[in-house]
């Protein structure tokens, strides 16, 4: 019994990062998605979405508790993410 909770857990995890994916990039094609490394023991799903210049962190942000809170009260897991800029890719220099 224990196993297919488990396994039903996993399952909701799965499907709940892959509509949060699928919403972030729907709005923000550029963003890059990453696990947190930050366990958080109230939280099923910690994710980082890093956008460029461009954006407003606060407004995004916004946004995605929005969308988290639809997945969450569809699948009954709880979610977290963090906005960032993303990283300035230095440029090689011969």
């Amino acid at each position: 019994m224990a196993q297919q909770i488990t396994k039903a857990k996993g399952r909701s995890l799965a499907e709940a990062a892959l509509r949060l994916s699928q919403r972030v990039h729907e709005r923000y094609p550029q963003a890059v998605i990453a696990a947190l490394d930050i366990p958080y023991t109230d939280e099923d799903l910690t994710i980082e979405v890093s956008l460029a210049e461009g954006y407003s962190l606060r407004e995004v942000s916004d946004e995605l508790i929005r969308i988290c809170l639809e997945i969450e009260d569809d699948l009954g897991v709880s979610i977290l993410t963090q906005v960032s800029r993303a990283a300035l890719k230095e440029e090689s220099r011969a």
